[in-house]
């Protein structure tokens, strides 16, 4: 583009304010700030015939925002834009400059950029109003940019709000369990001649589901219907969970129904969560029946479906069908993970099979599946039931070499171990050798 450029001014072709404007805009998408800086000072000296536009002035300064070059940026409109470039700061020059300091995290300095903007009388307009409500938001100060919305509705003609508003005020009140407030704000949308799109559906179902607010969801779910949009699935997984999540398994059920009657096949997600629900309920016929089906239906169980299976069979004690599981997953071709080693380590170590759930510690390291201080924590407790204290320290040093850092368990189940059987040396060395200091036993 450069060349191209200076080859057009070594042709005598001159270049226009347009052609500056696309060079300019070119630089600093690229990185470039610094050139596009030099060619804006070029267009400015005397002895230029081209002019910039409040445009590719407005587009270097934001360069300079986009880079993180933020304060750079305040000194350019403060002391270069109308005194050297000739434009006056406009609306969008303090919206990207506001939009800076609400990324890095400085809300204040970006009220503060507002109120400058409209003290030298330029209108703020719906992307200031979204700008500072999001930035309050992602701050936590939910209340704030709400009674922020609520006052400059009324003093900004430009910025009564959109839809971008209403969502992002919604799903941060959702977030923050103000459900009563959140679905005010959603009637109070349409109300304001703003109709929801699907997205703002999704946010609602998806909120009040995770609220325990089932029914209004599926309320919510049939005015989505009768608004012309369809449900997807992660919409019914979204329903499904829910009831799952509340035991309602049932209910659960009916809306897998509504799902493959709505043309939609159900998903690993989908079955996942129903084979969670009924493992929590102990109905492992059905976990049988649902698995069938996921079969039947061609879709593959995931690492995280193997996992809830083997975390509910582990629940209820049910050691002959974790094995199988945790061996058929081979045959799946899927690998288990760390969590699914931990679950089925801990599960035998409180079955008082500790030298199994050694095995399957060796297997783990052999399949280079990394273990964490949770598989070092299930082990070591388990050891201590059999009092294997050798075992337990090749375990001690395995973490030292894997640079495992214990935590408070860790050295929980050592403390209340090792000194009791003369090992107190050892336990001291091992924790200077990790870096930990032992708290001091008192005794009364």
């Amino acid at each position: 583009m450069t060349q191209l450029f200076y080859s057009m001014r070594a042709a005598a072709v001159r270049p226009d304010a347009v052609t500056y404007g696309i060079l300019v805009n070119g630089l600093c998408k690229s990185g470039r700030v610094e050139d596009a800086l030099r060619m804006l000072d070029g267009m400015s000296g005397s002895d230029s015939d081209v002019r910039p536009d409040v445009v590719t002035v407005n587009t270097v300064m934001n360069g300079l925002c986009k880079s993180g070059r933020v304060q750079e940026a305040v000194t350019f409109v403060e002391e270069r834009m109308r005194s050297v470039h000739g434009h006056a700061p406009d609306t969008f020059t303090y919206n990207c400059l506001a939009d800076a300091f609400c990324r890095a995290g400085n809300v204040a300095m970006a009220c503060e950029v507002v109120g400058r903007m409209e003290r030298e009388g330029l209108s703020p307009d719906v992307f200031t109003l979204n700008m500072i409500v999001a930035a309050l938001c992602r701050a936590g100060r939910v209340w704030a940019a709400l009674e922020f919305f609520r006052e400059k509705r009324t003093t900004w003609p430009e910025a009564r709000g959109n839809a971008v508003t209403y969502s992002t005020l919604v799903q941060a009140l959702l977030r923050t369990k103000n459900v009563d407030v959140a679905m005010k704000l959603f009637h109070e949308m349409t109300e304001e001649g703003q109709p929801p799109k699907k997205t703002m559906y999704f946010i609602m179902i998806l909120g009040l589901a995770q609220a325990g607010r089932l029914q209004d969801a599926c309320s919510m779910a049939s005015s989505m219907k009768k608004a012309g949009f369809q449900l997807d699935a992660k919409a019914y997984n979204i329903l499904i969970g829910g009831f799952c999540k509340e035991d309602r398994l049932c209910e659960a059920h009916e809306w897998l129904g509504k799902m493959k009657e709505a043309g939609l096949r159900p998903d690993v997600y989908t079955y996942t969560t129903l084979l969670s629900g009924s493992c929590k309920a102990g109905d492992f016929l059905a976990v049988d029946e649902l698995m069938g089906k996921m079969i039947d239906d061609g879709c593959r169980p995931s690492v995280v479906t193997f996992g809830t299976l083997i975390h509910g069979y582990c629940k209820a004690g049910k050691i002959d069908e974790v094995l199988q599981i945790f061996w058929s997953m081979d045959e799946s071709g899927v690998q288990p993970n760390t969590v699914i080693y931990n679950i089925l380590i801990d599960f035998l170590c409180k079955s008082r099979n500790a030298s199994l759930a050694i095995k399957l510690f060796d297997w783990m390291s052999e399949k280079h599946v990394p273990a964490d201080v949770t598989t070092f924590n299930a082990l070591l407790k388990g050891l201590r039931v059999k009092n294997m204290p050798e075992k337990a320290f090749e375990l001690m040093d395995r973490m030292r070499e894997e640079r495992c850092t214990p935590d408070s368990l860790t050295i929980e189940v050592l403390l209340e171990w090792l000194p009791g059987i003369g090992e107190t040396n050892r336990l001291n060395n091992f924790m200077q050798q990790v870096g930990c200091t032992a708290p001091k036993r008192t005794t009364t």
